[in-house]
């Protein structure tokens, strides 16, 4: 059997590319390829609709994949794209994007003197306070973080005391367990240095002023608020895959950060991780929480009585 690699296909293609303005070219390819797209789809249905595959579905669905690529190829050409190139490329994307294996712990600030870095074992305890008109939860540093927190913060609790800011009881009261796990897998929480005083600044200013200011805490908060809503009202339970919807906003959200180079299954992990131990809280109004960097995971080791 003879094989045509894509850049023989796209050069040979080229012959049977009539157009000659390069922009109505590409304008005709780009709509050719939403076309064929389409075509492909129209196929599908019929499986859909018919309740399995019709007779000559894949030689149907193969013409239409090879007129295709032809407009792939056009769309290569009138972009001076390399399509051996395009397909390496996105395979190595893909089997990135797709690895099954949580990458080792993150050292982001292996640099960072000990003062500057975070904890690779932590103990927290989350207190609901349920005496006032609604639920509140702080959450208190334990152990050797105890110490540390009050030597740099000089307060006994880390951040400030939580209710849901809902109209409805969602535990939301109980979120820093994302910004924990967070920490835990990705070995990144600029919202945790910044509570913990552990921010980079013996590293560089820029360290100090893009990965561990306002607008990366802002950025860490608000992929947490909307995680949380994303995947409100089971939060995992039933499942321990995230939706590529998901993932792909939450590759935008922290893009020019250092975490951007954690792959799906990390993210993954850590939403697993942080909603297992939430559900626990939750329902058990409060508990202990450790925290291992090394081992990447969260666990309860004691709720209240």
């Amino acid at each position: 059997m003879y094989f045509v690699e894509l850049n023989e296909f796209a050069r040979r293609g080229r012959a049977t590319d009539r157009a000659e303005d390069r922009d109505t070219g590409l304008r005709i390819a780009l709509y050719g390829l939403a076309g064929e797209a389409g075509s492909v789809v129209s196929e599908a249905k019929k499986w859909f609709r018919e309740g399995g595959p019709p007779v000559g579905l894949g030689d149907r669905v193969k013409e239409e994949l090879g007129d295709l690529l032809w407009y792939v190829a056009a769309v290569a050409n009138r972009l001076g794209l390399d399509l051996n190139a395009v397909a390496e490329e996105n395979l190595r994307k893909t089997a990135q994007i797709w690895r099954e294996e949580v990458p080792p712990p993150s050292r982001y600030d292996a640099t960072s003197p000990p003062e500057q870095s975070l904890p690779r074992q932590m103990r927290v305890r989350f207190v609901e306070d349920s005496s006032g008109p609604f639920p509140v939860v702080r959450m208190e540093p334990l152990g050797d973080l105890a110490v540390r927190v009050d030597k740099e913060r000089q307060r006994k609790h880390l951040g400030d005391p939580l209710n849901d800011n809902s109209y409805v009881d969602d535990g939301y009261r109980y979120h820093d367990v994302l910004h924990l796990a967070h920490a835990a897998v990705l070995g990144w929480s600029p919202v945790l240095r910044a509570l913990m005083g552990t921010k980079r600044k013996n590293v560089s200013i820029e360290t100090d002023r893009v990965e561990d200011g306002a607008r990366a805490i802002a950025i860490e908060e608000g992929l947490a608020a909307f995680v949380f809503n994303y995947l409100e009202p089971d939060f995992l339970e039933n499942e321990d895959r995230l939706s590529w919807e998901l993932l792909k906003h939450i590759r935008r959200t922290v893009r020019g950060l250092e975490v951007e180079d954690q792959p799906p299954v990390a993210w993954e992990r850590t939403y697993t991780e942080a909603f297992s131990v939430f559900r626990l809280l939750r329902e058990g109004h409060g508990g202990i929480v450790d925290i291992d960097l090394d081992a990447q995971r969260l666990s309860v080791v004691e709720l209240p009585e």
